[in-house]
């Protein structure tokens, strides 16, 4: 591994903290001159309440001059209220989600903080040039994953191992119409397994294609042993074409390296794969191993990947494609989130998770040169990690491909930080 530093040349200020969420989008606007955020005023080291709300504004990257725009009540530490610029600009509207009583609905607003329009669900993934969303069921991510839910909506009709009306929707944001297009039931009788039966189903991680044309997305149901069994699939926006790209029983974050290339963390195929495929094997024979497992790999989170190999898969969305591959021979040190920079497949930015010393990496995989490059090293407040308000670094790229932005917690705040990574790049 390369070590390069590189400038930090902005930073959100307190005593408010400040954060964007996900990595699969940027918050500086495509003029390059403005840097959306959340802003919480209340203490970011545990989950968001119901009636906790938060401002959304931007900064102005010359001057340091922040402009407060909306609120929101729905929201989390990981991904926010899913806040972006919303297509084709880029830089005149933003999109967030919200929560008019208890109904979850997205909001399309001016820099001046004029209502736009209001939707009738909130947005998942956005396709770039801003015609459409793919959604998922917040309601079920309460009973599902907590953590990356919304509060204030919480409502049993979504709990149990598989409730009617789950799956993915599609969002019309010029008509609002909304469609669902992939239903989760459906999922488990797509190539079904045995370790299905019974389990909780949930769908997640959906992502557009740099030009709209197809989106990812996450099948996850719970195993017997205690895990987590991923599916990766991708579609086209009418969930038709659907296409399985990944079954070895782990996939984590995921990026698009190009319209028709899915670059992720996972597992190759592997025999301890193939025995999370059955419901009796997990149940019997792995679960009674997990107090084991989990005393090799607590301490250090990379020990998991080094265990069981997991590393980045390409994965290929298109007929008759390659059976997915690992991306290379050089050792990561562990999962992280993943983002090409644009219109380029030499350059990967990603992270990791805190290792020993509780500190965060921030990389550059060079594909050309087959190198790993770390452009940073981040402190992670300990009694955040391994929580629902944890700080990753979330890594996004901005528009141009000459910065990029992180969350980071090591200021003692939960701030946003803006990195110069154009001499690296050669931009």
């Amino acid at each position: 591994m390369i070590e390069r530093e590189c400038p930090v040349f902005f930073s959100t200020a307190g005593p408010e903290n400040h954060f964007f969420g996900y990595y699969d989008k940027s918050p500086i606007d495509r003029s390059g001159e403005r840097l959306l955020s959340h802003r919480a005023a209340f203490d970011f080291k545990r989950l968001p309440h119901a009636d906790d709300v938060i401002e959304i504004g931007y900064w102005n990257l010359d001057d340091g001059r922040y402009d407060a725009v909306a609120t929101t009540r729905a929201y989390n530490w990981q991904q926010g209220a899913h806040l972006q610029w919303l297509g084709p600009d880029h830089e005149t509207r933003i999109i967030f989600n919200d929560r008019d009583g208890e109904t979850f609905v997205s909001r399309v607003v001016d820099l001046s903080g004029n209502l736009i329009r209001t939707l009738p669900f909130p947005v998942y993934t956005v396709a770039s040039n801003g015609s459409l969303a793919i959604c998922v069921n917040y309601p079920r991510l309460s009973w599902a994953h907590v953590g990356y839910h919304y509060e204030g909506a919480k409502d049993a009709r979504w709990s149990g191992s598989l409730p009617d009306g789950d799956g993915l929707f599609r969002l019309d944001l010029k008509s609002a119409e909304v469609e669902r297009i992939i239903r989760t039931r459906d999922l488990t009788q797509f190539e079904p397994l045995t370790s299905m039966k019974g389990a909780l189903h949930y769908v997640e991680h959906a992502m557009f294609n740099p030009s709209g044309s197809r989106f990812h997305f996450h099948h996850r149901w719970m195993l017997p042993d205690g895990g987590i069994y991923g599916r990766l699939f991708a579609a086209n926006p009418d969930g038709s074409e659907l296409r399985l790209l990944l079954d070895t029983g782990y996939v984590s974050h995921c990026g698009w390296r190009d319209d028709e290339t899915v670059v992720g963390w996972g597992r190759p195929a592997s025999p301890v794969g193939a025995l999370r495929r059955s419901r009796f094997i997990s149940r019997a024979v792995l679960k009674p191993l997990l107090p084991l497992y989990h005393a090799l790999t607590s301490r250090v989170p990379a020990a998991r990947e080094k265990l069981l190999g997991d590393t980045y898969i390409v994965c290929e969305d298109r007929p008759h494609a390659e059976k997915p591959r690992v991306l290379t021979s050089q050792r990561f040190p562990g999962d992280g989130h993943c983002t090409w920079r644009p219109g380029d497949d030499r350059w990967m930015l990603t992270d990791t998770y805190e290792d020993a010393d509780s500190y965060r990496n921030l990389l550059l995989y060079d594909a050309r040169e087959d190198r790993i490059v770390r452009i940073g090293r981040f402190y992670s407040l300990p009694e955040t990690n391994s929580t629902g308000w944890r700080a990753d670094l979330h890594p996004r790229w901005d528009y141009s491909g000459r910065s990029v932005c992180i969350d980071s917690t090591h200021t003692g705040q939960r701030q946003m930080h803006v990195i110069d990574v154009s001499e690296i790049v050669g931009a």
